[in-house]
């Protein structure tokens, strides 16, 4: 019995001498035993390692948790100085706008105490309205410049010869026609080439005439709305329509005179 077990306490040996070996010419190492399995050849189980301490991070955690969810006192007093602040400014501008607006009221009271209105002179006695009343002259100044002014339309409608005999009656010694200042008899002139240009002529005026009488300068301006027809029949022309006769006439040598013409169509028919 005694070589038997010999025998085999050998061959263990010899067994876990050579696994031993194999395991340090190997790059890997075997797996440890299951903890349930026997030790082989009645040797001793050697005690379990001891685990490493576990380090306990949860509780820390749940603080820190805890510390962040928990209301921070420091923003709410922040909050409640910073309202103060800003009630306390808004009442120093309201008692700054106050006196404002008492210093204003007194400067602009002081200051309509001192620019009252000055009262408005009297007005002037009836003597001095005298002097504005038109000048005596215009009405009979008017009533000559009316005769005067629609016996020269009536002359322009007559025959040329007779319309040419009665030019030098109207009009003064010199005469600005259309704008050009000329004689007598380059007045007569222009008249002449017009009525051979448009031989028959009919001139009816529009309603009354306008007159204006300056005293100053002893003239009045007339104005003449008036229908006009002009006709060639060598020429086979005509010109019809409405034009506008302004003169000046002068009473500054006694008798009127026309010392100034121009005229502006301001329709013509079928235009």
């Amino acid at each position: 019995m005694r070589p038997v077990l010999f025998l085999t306490l050998l061959l263990s040996s010899v067994c876990a001498a050579g696994g031993a070996l194999a395991q340090q010419g190997s790059n890997w190492i075997d797996p440890p035993a299951k903890s349930g399995a026997a030790p082989a050849g009645g040797e001793r189980a050697k005690p379990a390692a001891k685990a490493a301490p576990r380090f306990e991070v949860e509780p820390e955690a749940r603080t820190r948790s805890r510390r962040a969810a928990a209301p921070s006192p420091a923003p709410v007093r922040w909050d409640m100085q910073r309202q103060d602040r800003t009630r306390a400014a808004e009442m120093r501008r309201a008692r700054r706008a106050a006196i404002h607006e008492r210093a204003r009221e007194e400067r602009y009271g002081h200051t309509a105490r001192i620019h009252r209105p000055t009262p408005l002179p009297p007005p002037p006695p009836a003597a001095n309205l005298a002097r504005a009343e038109p000048d005596p002259r215009f009405s009979d100044w008017a009533v000559a410049a009316r005769r005067l002014s629609l016996g020269y339309l009536d002359s322009v409608s007559a025959p040329n010869g007779v319309m040419l005999s009665a030019a030098p009656r109207f009009y003064g010694s010199t005469v600005r026609f259309h704008g050009r200042v000329m004689s007598t008899n380059a007045l007569l002139a222009e008249k002449q080439r017009f009525a051979q240009r448009w031989p028959e002529r009919r001139y009816e005026p529009h309603g009354e005439p306008r007159i204006a009488c300056d005293g100053a300068s002893a003239t009045c301006l007339v104005r003449i709305v008036h229908d006009f027809t002009a006709a060639s029949p060598s020429r086979g022309a005509r010109s019809q329509g409405v034009a506008e006769l302004t003169l000046t006439v002068s009473f500054a040598g006694g008798a009127p005179v026309i010392v100034s013409e121009a005229s502006r169509v301001l329709s013509r028919a079928g235009a």
